[in-house]
């Protein structure tokens, strides 16, 4: 039974995953503040803009594992992150990465 079980929450736990991804495409450029946010930016090169917060955990992070990527920016304020979100449109225009759907984004996994 508890095999059984184990394949019930897989299977949600993948729903939720595709459900998410999708969500995250929808948009042109991401605004986060979550960590987990920023690394599925990363993956699916999908332009953004960290928020960080009072502990500087996004920032930390950017600054040892991601600083170099063209299409992310770091912010300390909304008033920052919305002039980033502008500079990011703006690079970006319309050549940014094609959209995939839910069944695409479960191929490739």
């Amino acid at each position: 039974m508890s095999s059984l079980k184990a394949e019930g929450t897989v299977k949600r736990a993948m729903n939720i995953m595709h459900n998410g991804l999708a969500i995250l495409q929808q948009g042109r450029v991401l605004v986060t503040d979550r960590l987990h946010g920023h690394i599925l930016s990363v993956l699916l090169d999908i332009p953004h803009v960290l928020l960080d917060n009072c502990h500087q955990k996004l920032s930390s992070f950017h600054n040892t594992w991601t600083r170099g990527l063209k299409n992310c920016r770091l912010a300390d304020n909304a008033e920052d992150a919305s002039r980033y979100v502008m500079e990011l449109l703006d690079e970006y225009g319309d050549s940014l990465p094609p959209r995939l759907t839910a069944a695409d984004i479960k191929e490739k996994l």
